[in-house]
C-alpha cells in the first residue's frame, strides 16, 4: 500500500513538472494532482527534492545490476535508454531547472557504481597490471563523461534518439570495456 501510494505521488509529481517547471512546482499541485492531502504526501516524502530523489532511485539506480548479475550490458543500455526516454521531458526539465552540476552530485555515486559494474563484467584479471588503479581511473573518467553528456545531449535535444542512443553507447562500451 505505501508503494502504490509513493508511486502516485511520483507519477502526479512527474506530471506537474512537465507542466509547469520543478521550480514552480508545489506540494499543493502535486497532491492536487492525484487526489490526496498534504499529510499523506509528507507522510511519504520530506519536499520534493526527496520524492525526485526516490524517482530516480526507483526508475533507474535499483535497476544497476550487481556484480555477478545475469544481466548483460546491452540488456542494461538498452533498458537504461528506454527509461530516459519514457520521461525524458521531466528529466530534461529537472536538468533545466536544478542545473546539470545538481544532477551531475547527484547521480555521481550511482554511475560510478554502474561503471564499475560494466567493468568487472567485461575486463578480464589478467589485462591490466596494476587493474585497481587503472580500474578506478576508468570508472572515474567514464563516469563523469557519461554524466556530462547525457546532460547537454537533454539540455540540446527536445528528444532522444533512442536507437541512435543505443547504438553510440554500445559501440561505446564493447570498444573500450
Amino acid at each position: 500500500m505505501v508503494s502504490r501510494t509513493k508511486e502516485k505521488l511520483a507519477e502526479a509529481f512527474k506530471t506537474v513538472v512537465c507542466r509547469k517547471s520543478f521550480a514552480k512546482t508545489t506540494i499543493a499541485d502535486i497532491t492536487k494532482e492525484c487526489g490526496m492531502t498534504r499529510e499523506n504526501f509528507y507522510y511519504h516524502f520530506r519536499d520534493k527534492y526527496d520524492i525526485l530523489n526516490w524517482v530516480c532511485q526507483r526508475q533507474l539506480v535499483d535497476h544497476i545490476p550487481e556484480k555477478g548479475s545475469k544481466k548483460t550490458m546491452e540488456e542494461f543500455i538498452i533498458f537504461m535508454v528506454k527509461k530516459i526516454n519514457a520521461d525524458y521531458k521531466f528529466y530534461r526539465t529537472v536538468i533545466r531547472d536544478i542545473g546539470a552540476e545538481q544532477v551531475r552530485k547527484t547521480i555521481l555515486p550511482y554511475i560510478k557504481k554502474l561503471t564499475y559494474w560494466l567493468i568487472d563484467e567485461t575486463l578480464d584479471d589478467t589485462v591490466w597490471k596494476m587493474r585497481e588503479e587503472k580500474e578506478n581511473f576508468a570508472v572515474e573518467f567514464f563516469s563523469d563523461a557519461f554524466i556530462t553528456f547525457l546532460t547537454d545531449y537533454m539540455l540540446e535535444n527536445e528528444k532522444m534518439d533512442e536507437k541512435m542512443m543505443i547504438m553510440n553507447f554500445q559501440f561505446l562500451f564493447t570498444q573500450f570495456f
